[in-house]
């Protein structure tokens, strides 16, 4: 087991100054350093011994170390003190020096030492002899008398001691590529050091060097510090990269590139440009080349930066070692758009920074593409800009063809580059087939819905918007919020600013493009009206109807269809169907007095040969209210001959009819009451099957006059009240 002690910036001694601190000698032991390593780029190592082992009583106190370099000059007056920990007793492991004392990369440093020790528990201390000097080994680097060679010399870590008490030395050079310790020489030890001449090469590089030595005790290790030497020289001159071009056929780019070739001239690396620095994509062998085309390159979707490095030696490993590279000059990329539903497109670009002698003019050029050749015509320059400009609008071209445009840039020098290529087919909305106004069709609550279908093969996106004609302006007016639709999507519009009892509207939907252009119309769509009255004949019970005819399915009208509910409240029924040409019906009631009398009647018009199912228009609702039918006899004869007993009909015989069914509030919808002639109520019922005897409290009531009043509910909910006299007789 042993200690070390870290020495910041270390130096040793070539001939020993042994000091008394007038203690006495009887230490059994003396230290033994052990080995040093660990310089680092501070200067400092790392000095190790062995740790104190006690004899009998013999107690440790501290060692006393003392620093000198080669020359014998001490470097530290007061020797430097370890010792075990006050606290806890433990033996001294380390020793971190104060500040930057020593500096074991400039020159090697020797160490010294003597352990103090007590034999009679600290009453007097006791110092050990001095250990042999350990010294640092330093190596150093300087350019050779040969080219590219290093000179490396080297001193023993036991120079003073003039033993040679450990193994050989391994000079060791660091791999750039690996970041590992190479070993090029094995060099026997001598008491002195060693020396050895390396030749890393002809490249320009920087050569780190250091020795290791296994210690006396054959198992440490001693390790020098790090030394460096830059060997071979750098040509100054760089590649300028002139221009990019982006070449025509292919797409890629073609780097252009000036530089002085020399007989010691071999080739060029291309780098290409990124954000985090560069990377290699292209070697080229030739050194009197002047450009060369990247095959690896994006130019054609996006710009793109290189530079060029030249290189005029090889490494050892067969690779080339360039020198640095030159600037970074970029690609033109040019992207083109039509502006929506117009001849025009808007051209940008990027600038080409780099270029030689910056942009003098730009050139914005265009080729029309010949659908009969399949091929682009010549080139044609649209217009020279001005070096600055990275926009251009293309106004005037053939929305029904296709072009392809480039930038053309050229330097104050004289330098051409092209930017990339791109195509623009320009386009115009395609119109859809007209759309087909399926129906017009009132609904309960008194509105129009109006069902559009569109064209099921329109890829593109059209707007829809529903029209009304007003026939006081003679003129479409644009109702409702456009709906768009493609690939045949069905839309529904619902028109509520009608009023469908009074007339019938007409309605057709116009198709506009993305570019707000109407392209198409749809049929026209015309509501029905549908009006209603009684006969004029109270006796006749017939209803008559007539409505205008619709317009105008796709396929045609094939029928009307005449539905009646029995009431407002009732659900419609088929009554009667008509052929298209028939705009009129009659509905004779008489039969129908047992129901309300509130006749409501709707006619829907059916669609002919409807492929995708039934299809039709409704009308508006007409309800035909009929008056309830109610005969009251002037006179009766209760007698009990069965004749004329009961008034107004004998129970189960009523002659009422047209009466409402019933109310929510539960109230009856007919009432009889009959009056004296002095005005008192005599009877009363609010059932038609209970009638009037001729009695008042089970009493007959004489001959005479009374006054009959009935008030029944009709099937739209109007009361009507009816008043007469009644003389009762009894022969």
């Amino acid at each position: 087991m042993r200690r070390f002690l870290k020495i910041g910036q270390i130096t040793p001694v070539i001939l020993i100054t042994l000091w008394g601190l007038g203690l006495g000698d009887n230490a059994y032991a003396q230290p033994n350093l052990t080995h040093i390593d660990n310089v680092n780029a501070a200067g400092n190592a790392t000095l190790y011994w062995d740790v104190f082992t006690p004899v009998a009583t013999e107690e440790f106190i501290h060692n006393e170390i003392k620093v000198f370099d080669i020359p014998g000059t001490l470097l530290s007056p007061s020797p430097h003190l370890v010792a075990p920990n006050l606290e806890t007793g433990v033996l001294p492991t380390g020793w971190v020096m104060p500040s930057f004392l020593y500096n074991a990369n400039a020159y090697a440093h020797c160490y010294t030492s003597v352990q103090v020790t007590s034999l009679d528990g600290g009453t007097t201390n006791d110092n050990s002899p001095q250990s042999p000097f350990l010294c640092s080994i330093h190596v150093n680097a300087s350019v050779g008398a040969g080219a590219d060679e290093v000179d490396l010399v080297w001193n023993s870590p036991y120079v003073i001691s003039g033993e040679g008490a450990g193994g050989p030395f391994y000079l060791e050079r660091l791999n750039e590529l690996t970041a590992v310790w190479d070993t090029i020489a094995i060099v026997p030890d001598t008491p002195l050091g060693g020396a050895f001449t390396d030749n890393p090469g002809p490249c320009v590089s920087i050569n780190i060097y250091r020795v290791r030595q296994t210690a006396s005790n054959g198992i440490d290790i001693h390790v020098s510090n790090a030394t460096d030497l830059v060997v071979g020289e750098v040509n100054p001159d760089l590649p300028v990269t002139t221009h990019i071009d982006v070449d025509p056929a292919t797409g890629l780019a073609e780097v252009h590139f000036d530089y002085p070739v020399s007989g010691e001239t071999l080739g060029y690396i291309v780098y290409k440009c990124t954000g985090a620095g560069s990377s290699e994509v292209l070697q080229i062998n030739d050194p009197n080349a002047s450009s060369a085309i990247i095959p690896t390159s994006l130019a054609s979707s996006e710009p793109e930066s290189y530079r060029v490095a030249v290189f005029e030696c090889i490494n050892d490993d067969g690779s080339p070692n360039p020198n640095a590279a030159g600037d970074c000059t970029t690609s033109i990329f040019t992207v083109v758009s039509q502006i929506p539903c117009t001849d025009r497109a808007q051209l940008s670009w990027n600038a080409p920074l780099g270029i030689e002698g910056g942009v003098d003019f730009y050139l914005a050029q265009a080729a029309l593409y010949d659908a009969v050749s399949g091929s682009y015509g010549v080139w044609t320059t649209l217009d020279t800009l001005v070096s600055g400009y990275g926009t251009y609008l293309h106004q005037g071209a053939n929305v029904a063809s296709k072009y392809k445009y480039r930038i053309v840039a050229e330097s104050t020098t004289g330098k051409i580059a092209r930017s990339s290529e791109v195509e623009l087919e320009f386009s115009y909305p395609d119109a859809p087939e007209p759309p087909k106004l399926k129906r017009a069709s009132v609904l309960s609550n008194g509105a129009i819905e109006i069902l559009v279908e569109t064209d099921p093969a329109a890829t593109e996106i059209s707007i829809y918007q529903l029209e009304r004609w007003v026939d006081v302006d003679s003129v479409w007016i644009p109702i409702l919020e456009p709906l768009p639709s493609s690939l045949g999507f069905p839309l529904t519009f619902v028109d509520p600013d009608v009023e469908t009892d009074v007339r019938s509207y007409i309605y057709r939907c116009s198709v506009y493009n993305e570019c707000q252009v109407a392209v198409t119309t749809s049929n026209l769509g015309k509501s029905i009206l549908l009006q209603g009255w009684r006969s004029s004949d109270e006796d006749a019970f017939e209803n008559s109807l007539i409505w205008s005819e619709y317009e105008a399915f796709p396929e045609g009208t094939l029928s009307y269809e005449i539905l009646r509910a029995p009431s407002r409240l009732s659900a419609a029924v088929p009554l009667t169907s008509h052929g298209a040409n028939v705009q009129h019906t009659e509905d004779y009631i008489g039969d129908l007095t047992q129901l309300p009398g509130d006749f409501c009647y709707t006619v829907v018009a059916i669609e002919n040969n409807t492929t995708g199912g039934l299809n039709g228009s409704s009308s508006n609702q007409v309800c035909l209210t009929e008056d309830p039918l109610l005969w009251i006899p002037t006179a009766f004869t209760p007698n009990n001959d069965d004749i004329n007993d009961w008034f107004p009909w004998a129970p189960g015989a009523s002659t009422l009819g047209f009466v409402s069914d019933g109310i929510a509030s539960g109230e009856a919808t007919y009432k009889l009451v009959i009056l004296s002639r002095w005005g008192d109520v005599i009877f009363t019922s609010q059932s038609p099957n209970e009638c009037w005897d001729g009695t008042s409290n089970n009493e007959l009531v004489p001959d005479g006059v009374y006054t009959v009043v009935v008030r029944v509910l009709d099937g739209s909910g109007k009361w009507h009240v009816i008043s007469q006299s009644v003389h009762v007789l009894r022969p």
